[in-house]
């Protein structure tokens, strides 16, 4: 097994009883990670994700520690390992992910999704709990198919399809879709922020790996009342992507 490892850390304005059920309940990750999800709890129990079109699977629980430490680790040969940390301080709680076990032949570009992926989910979660807790999430998505050409060129075509104009995280971002402050700025690999527009969601631009190829997607998280404009964003989406990478 390789020793590289992939973390992201992030503070939430929440207790650490609202965080171990952010990542340890089926219907509260469905509202900032996989579209669907299901949890068999405890030790011995299992974590099952799905992201639609045959992206799913399901990893045994390893370690239980409401309130504090979650741990999965695919089976054999795999042994790939998710934790999620969590440390209350007061009415704060710091969340800690950390993704290990990568095989000895793991790729960098791999390693470097894994770890944007990662850092744009915890800030997901962090949107979740401190702004729409409780409130359920539709996804308008798309994921144009894989294109024969290098992330870096994908990536800045993919912000211009969209009107990203792309920022440092902190700084506010505008478009013709999308007003929002950034979050995660990882090019060739991954933009993702906050929303300002549509019912306060959350974007996350990325360009999946591929060896001289990648696949360039676009998620967005919709919450409540928001969730009705879903599909004509989608529809908004998919056309303009489509265009920007049709030659």
């Amino acid at each position: 097994m390789s020793e590289k490892k992939v973390t992201a850390e992030v503070t939430i304005n929440a207790d650490a009883d609202a965080v171990w059920r952010a990542v340890s309940e089926g219907e509260e990750i469905k509202r900032w990670f996989s579209p669907d999800a299901r949890v068999r709890p405890g030790v011995g129990g299992a974590l099952w994700l799905s992201w639609g079109g045959g992206m799913d699977w399901e990893t045994p629980i390893e370690l239980w520690e409401p309130g504090k430490h979650l741990r999965t680790v695919d089976p054999e040969p795999s042994k790939a390992a998710v934790d999620y940390i969590i440390e209350g301080h007061g009415g704060e709680t710091t969340l800690r992910i950390v993704q290990s076990g990568f095989a000895a032949d793991a790729w960098d570009d791999e390693v470097e999704t894994l770890t944007a992926g990662w850092r744009a989910f915890a800030e997901n979660l962090k949107h979740y709990v401190e702004r729409h807790r409780g409130t359920p999430r539709t996804m308008a998505s798309f994921r144009h198919p894989v294109v024969e050409m290098t992330r870096a060129e994908a990536y800045p075509r993919m912000l211009a399809a969209l009107g990203v104009t792309r920022l440092a995280a902190g700084e506010r971002f505008t478009g013709p879709f999308f007003e929002g402050v950034a979050k995660v700025d990882a090019p060739p690999v991954n933009f993702s922020g906050t929303l300002q527009n549509l019912g306060d969601g959350f974007l996350m631009i990325e360009i999946e790996p591929g060896r001289g190829r990648c696949r360039p997607a676009v998620w967005v998280s919709l919450y409540g009342d928001a969730g009705r404009e879903a599909a004509a964003l989608e529809a908004r989406l998919t056309a303009a992507v489509t265009a920007a990478f049709a030659s």
